[in-house]
């Protein structure tokens, strides 16, 4: 259709979901693969300073697992992150063009898709009607008028 978004076609939206539903789901799938991966590395560090017969608490193993999955996250994760990267820039895109429909309609300015036509027995500027509005209203710069 002609009237496709171009900021949602390098993402291959899938039919019926939204460009809001499809970050939710990324950004939620992002999340959990870099908890999942801080999980493990923390499970790892563990397992080897028991091995090694070292006292690690807990908390700084998991320290330890957020400074190194913070960079290993960034290239295992990176198709991921590129699609959130991509969905965040269309829910952008779509707030930006209804945030400008919205001030437009508030100025009152038409778009091409909804002409506005003067009603019937109108002409098409207000400069003609003007001067049969202030006689309507006694004008009180109008001397035909009553005083």
């Amino acid at each position: 259709m002609s009237d496709a978004n171009p900021s949602e076609e390098p993402t291959a939206p899938r039919p019926g979901t939204s460009p809001g539903r499809r970050l939710a789901r990324n950004l939620a799938l992002y999340t959990l693969a870099r908890l999942v991966l801080v999980a493990i590395l923390t499970v790892v560090i563990m397992v080897v300073a028991a091995v090694a017969t070292v006292q690690i608490p807990l908390i700084v193993a998991i320290l330890f697992a957020i400074v190194i999955a913070l960079p290993l996250s960034l290239t295992l994760f990176k198709g991921l992150r590129g699609k959130v990267n991509s969905d965040i820039a269309a829910v952008d895109e779509r707030r930006r063009r209804d945030k400008a429909q919205l001030r437009a309609r508030l100025r009152g300015d038409t778009t091409a898709e909804e002409p506005v036509e003067p009603a019937a027995g109108e002409s098409g500027t207000t400069a003609e009607r003007a001067p049969e509005a202030d006689k309507k209203r006694g004008d009180p710069g109008d001397s035909s008028g009553p005083a």
